[in-house]
């Protein structure tokens, strides 16, 4: 970080104190780590071909799927993903140890560095609970997905026969 960078947030922080005392500590978080960390880190992952399957009523749990490509030298996690059509999300593995196959909630999905993750129903892939409405077969709807270090990245999702 530069003396000038450091010096521009000082004054700015200052300023922000003089006003209010409660801004103060959100507004110098914000502006030391906010804006500069998801910036940069954004850059060096992607999310491609988001895809739900189509459903005919409201209540029920869905697979997405997409594929996240990590250009970055380190690792990230998914940490969660909302989206409108849903109450809550998931994120899921499928289990294959003794017997049949089995979904296991995990608290992340990790992202390896310099790789391409293809998250999928019978793999990693986060579920979609307690649909509220149908889903028709073209239609399209936006996700946000949280990332631990790339932070936030809004996503458009296809939804497919």
């Amino acid at each position: 970080m530069s003396f000038e960078w450091g010096l521009h947030r000082a004054v700015a922080c200052r300023i922000v104190m003089c006003r209010s005392r409660i801004a103060l500590p959100l507004f110098c978080l914000i502006s030391t780590f906010g804006v500069t960390h998801n910036a940069v880190a954004t850059e060096s992952l992607a999310i491609v071909d988001a895809r739900v399957l189509a459903i005919d009523k409201a209540g029920g749990d869905l697979p997405l799927t997409m594929t996240i490509k990590n250009e970055a030298d380190s690792a990230d996690a998914l940490l969660r993903v909302r989206c409108p059509v849903a109450n809550f999300s998931e994120r899921h593995i499928v289990d294959r140890g003794e017997g049949a196959p089995a979904m296991r909630s995990i608290s992340n999905i990790p992202i390896p560095p310099k790789a391409t993750l293809e998250l999928k129903r019978d793999g990693y892939h986060v579920m979609l609970l307690q649909m509220r409405h149908a889903l028709a077969p073209g239609e399209t709807f936006k996700c946000a997905v949280v990332f631990q270090k790339a932070g936030t990245i809004e996503t458009e999702v296809q939804v497919q026969k």
